[in-house]
C-alpha cells in the first residue's frame, strides 16, 4: 500500500500534517535546505518535530537539498551522527556526489534522491538505485501510465510528487535567485572582462543560489511580471508560463501502477492551509475522495497558470 508523505515548515505544521493523516512528514533543517518562504526548522524545532512524529508512530524525514561547498561537506559529515541520534533515518538529497558519500559513510541511513536529481525514466531510477539511493522522487508531470515501468525497477522505492508547482525549467534546478539577491562579493582583479555582466563594475559579482548557500531563499521571480521590450520600447509585462500539478483524481491509478509514496509539495504552507491539502490526498488514498472537494479554485491562480490533473 502506498504511503502519504506531507511537507511541513514548522513544528505546528508537522503536527497539523500528522493530524490530517500523513504517514510521514518531511522538513528542512536551517542552513541545509532551501529556506526563505519554504520554511526551515532550527535544531530545537527539529527535536520538537521528531518527538511529535515519534509520539504519533510516524516517520520524520529531513530534506538536505542544497549543493554544499567543500567546507560544508565536512560539516555535514559531523551533523549526520546528531541526526541519527535524534532518530532521523531518512535524508532527501539532490546532489549526486553527496548521495554517494552519505551511503558510504553512513550505511544505516536511508537516502532519497530528491526531485531535483531529475529522474524521469526507468533508466534514471536504475541509476540512482545503483548509486545507493533507497528511493527516488519523480515529478507529477509523469502520469500513472508512464510510472509503471519505473516502479517495476527492483531494489528502490518510487515516490511521485503528486501536488506541486511546475517550474518553467526543471524543478529543483533553478538558479534565477542569483540575479535578484543584491549581496555582491569581491571579484578578482584579474578576472577577464567578458566574465562580467554587462554594465557591472569590475570588482563586484553576484554570487549564490538557493541551492549553494549564497542566498538560501527562493525569491520566486519566475512568478512575478517581467517587462517585455522591443528595442527601447516597452511592450508588455508578462509572467513565465507555469502549471500547478494536482493529481488527486488519479491517486488510485498511481497506486495501481506500483508507486510506493505519494509526496506533496508545500513546506511554506501554514498549518491551516496544509490540513485540507493532506486530508484531500488522504481521503483519495483511502478511497473516500469526494469529487466536489477535489476541484481546484482556478480563480486563485495567476492567469498564466493551467492546472493538470484536477
Amino acid at each position: 500500500m502506498a504511503t502519504l508523505l506531507a511537507p511541513a515548515g514548522s513544528p505546528e505544521a508537522v503536527q497539523a500534517a500528522l493530524d490530517a493523516g500523513a504517514d510521514a512528514v518531511y522538513v528542512g533543517l536551517k542552513g541545509w535546505s532551501r529556506g526563505g518562504a519554504r520554511g526551515e526548522l532550527t535544531w530545537e524545532e527539529l527535536v520538537t518535530s521528531r518527538r511529535r512524529a515519534a509520539a504519533a508512530g510516524r516517520d520524520l524525514q529531513v530534506a538536505l537539498n542544497i549543493i554544499p561547498k567543500p567546507d560544508d561537506r565536512a560539516r555535514l559529515s559531523e551533523r549526520i551522527p546528531l541526526l541519527l541520534d535524534l532518530g532521523i533515518r531518512t535524508l532527501i538529497v539532490n546532489d549526486i556526489g553527496i548521495l554517494g558519500t552519505l551511503r558510504r559513510e553512513f550505511p544505516v541511513l536511508r537516502v532519497t534522491a530528491s526531485i531535483g536529481c531529475g529522474a524521469q525514466t526507468a533508466s534514471d531510477v536504475s541509476f540512482f538505485r545503483d548509486l545507493g539511493a533507497h528511493a527516488v522522487v519523480l515529478p507529477g508531470t509523469i502520469g500513472p501510465e508512464e510510472v509503471g515501468g519505473m516502479a517495476a525497477v527492483r531494489g528502490i522505492a518510487v515516490e511521485v510528487m503528486l501536488h506541486m508547482v511546475e517550474e518553467f525549467i526543471l524543478l529543483g534546478k533553478c538558479w534565477m535567485p542569483s540575479y535578484v539577491h543584491l549581496k555582491p562579493s569581491p571579484q578578482p582583479d584579474d578576472a577577464p572582462a567578458h566574465s562580467l555582466p554587462e554594465g557591472a563594475e569590475r570588482g563586484l559579482r553576484q554570487t549564490g543560489s538557493m541551492k549553494r548557500g549564497g542566498v538560501g531563499a527562493c525569491f520566486k521571480i519566475c512568478q512575478t511580471p517581467w517587462d517585455l521590450y522591443q528595442g527601447d520600447r516597452w511592450v508588455d509585462a508578462r509572467l513565465f508560463p507555469s502549471r500547478q500539478i494536482s493529481r488527486v483524481s488519479e491517486v488510485a491509478a498511481y497506486v495501481a501502477a506500483g508507486v510506493d509514496v505519494l509526496k506533496l509539495q508545500g513546506r511554506s504552507l501554514t498549518p491551516e492551509l496544509l490540513v485540507p491539502l493532506v486530508r484531500r490526498y488522504r481521503d483519495a488514498l483511502d478511497g473516500r475522495a469526494d469529487d466536489s472537494a477535489m476541484a481546484v479554485q482556478s480563480a486563485a491562480l495567476p492567469a498564466s497558470w493551467t492546472v493538470v490533473g484536477r
